[in-house]
């Protein structure tokens, strides 16, 4: 059995984007015949015309659906996050670490519900400071969005990045 073949099916089947080292442990290849096979999975995937690829997240990998094709493959599926939600998301991550009343001043009393929603999903990390709460996104947000990026300072410029594209008179 060839160990891209291996690799490929346990990404597939993976829930969440995995390490080589989980790799490695399920399917009893060295890490050293997992690291080549994700590269030559990355190459297969990422250098054709599919719609989708093996994206790397920090130290993870997953299979996902590429960008340009992601509105098509979410209408068949269930948005987990509300609107309003990811909105507020994308503050707490682009200003992080922000206190949730700074929050509060930008967005008003809904942010305790958005904050407990995300914290809820794991997606945002709530630290006790002052007299508010200091937030912050977790791993799991980098993963879920598929952020290639292993601090905040690196979601930060992930999410300039991509204001930077999406907005033709905003300077990079």
């Amino acid at each position: 059995m060839k160990s891209e073949r291996v690799v490929e099916a346990e990404l597939f089947s993976a829930a969440k984007p995995v390490t080589v080292t989980e790799l490695s442990q399920i399917s009893g290849l060295d890490a050293r015949t997992v690291r080549s096979a994700l590269e030559k999975l990355m190459e297969e995937y990422n250098g054709s015309d599919r719609a989708i690829e093996v994206a790397k997240m920090g130290p993870r990998y997953a299979l996902q659906v590429k960008k340009d094709y992601r509105d098509y493959a979410w209408k068949l599926s269930a948005m987990e996050i509300p609107k309003e939600v990811l909105k507020t998301a994308s503050l707490i991550a682009y200003y992080q670490p922000v206190l949730q009343s700074k929050l509060f001043d930008l967005i008003g009393n809904k942010v305790y519900e958005h904050v407990k929603a995300l914290e809820d999903l794991g997606l945002v990390r709530t630290k006790a400071r002052k007299n508010s709460f200091e937030l912050t996104t977790t791993k799991k947000f980098i993963e879920t969005f598929g952020i290639d990026a292993r601090s905040r300072a690196e979601v930060k410029a992930w999410l300039e990045g991509e204001l930077s594209k999406k907005s033709p008179h905003r300077k990079a």
